[in-house]
């Protein structure tokens, strides 16, 4: 098994440790050539004043310039590194592995992505999003929710990219109707209401980067800790236009798999 360790740290020392040794370098130079010519025709407050600002400028413009440099090689080795900025997402929910289509509405909002080295930050706000009659989408500012990231690990040996701890927290009471017990299954006679989440929580994001026909989306699967029963597939697409897209595919695959029950009822009374 391998060890744990902290990519970014471990990124950060290096970076500081050559930024230092560059510095040393640099204010020997200096030391014997530049120092020594402004102790000369300067006065001495004024020269101390003037050799240690240089000093703390040095290392600081030091260490930004190999950050940088650092930044652009890992982006360039690792083009899925450049997720930063807004994402339109949406999550499709599931049930028992499949997607739920049960469902009457899917949150679905922005997330604005950043990145320090090789740690992100995710940080979202949900809102219900539901098929008018119109056939267009309506989104409601109700039980919204926003989440963002406690902790993130860029993976190299799984099947996903990266893998996110987060934590989110909804304004009103999250609950749903269902017609069947969510963990056994044992049709009710008429559907309840039952409390889907806590207002607090915490889940995990498996989240793999997917890059075709040069567009950029992620996809991530998301599971919120028990007792939630909030579970799924959260997508994440740089437009509007292609998360509204996915959305209208929810809504229509639901439609359609409630006209085949609904067939399949009329058949077997037949």
């Amino acid at each position: 098994m391998k060890q744990l360790n902290n990519s970014t740290a471990g990124a950060v020392s290096k970076i500081h440790a050559l930024a230092f040794t560059l510095f040393f370098i640099v204010e020997q130079v200096l030391s014997e050539y530049a120092y020594p010519f402004f102790e000369s025709k300067l006065e001495k407050p004024l020269y101390i004043l003037i050799s240690a600002i240089i000093s703390a400028v040095l290392y600081t413009f030091l260490a930004w310039i190999i950050t940088t440099i650092y930044n652009f090689v890992i982006t360039s080795k690792n083009k899925k590194l450049k997720i930063d900025g807004v994402w339109y997402h949406v999550h499709i929910p599931h049930l028992m592995g499949e997607e739920d289509y049960t469902q009457k509405r899917v949150s679905a909002g922005t997330t604005k992505v950043s990145r320090n080295l090789l740690d992100f930050t995710f940080v979202g706000n949900n809102e219900r999003c539901y098929l008018g009659d119109d056939g267009k989408l309506l989104f409601k500012n109700e039980n919204a929710t926003h989440w963002y990231t406690k902790a993130t690990k860029l993976s190299d040996e799984n099947d996903f990219d990266i893998i996110e701890i987060y934590e989110a927290k909804t304004k009103g009471n999250p609950t749903r109707l269902v017609d069947s017990c969510p963990c056994c299954q044992t049709k009710f006679k008429t559907p309840i209401e039952v409390t889907e989440a806590e207002k607090y929580r915490y889940g995990i994001h498996k989240i793999d980067i997917v890059q075709e026909n040069g567009k950029t989306y992620m996809r991530s699967d998301y599971s919120d800790c028990w007792p939630s029963l909030k579970t799924g597939e959260l997508l994440f697409f740089r437009t509007q236009e292609e998360r509204d897209e996915r959305i209208l595919e929810f809504f229509e695959n639901a439609k359609n798999k409630q006209k085949k029950i609904i067939e399949e009822t009329e058949n077997q009374i037949a």
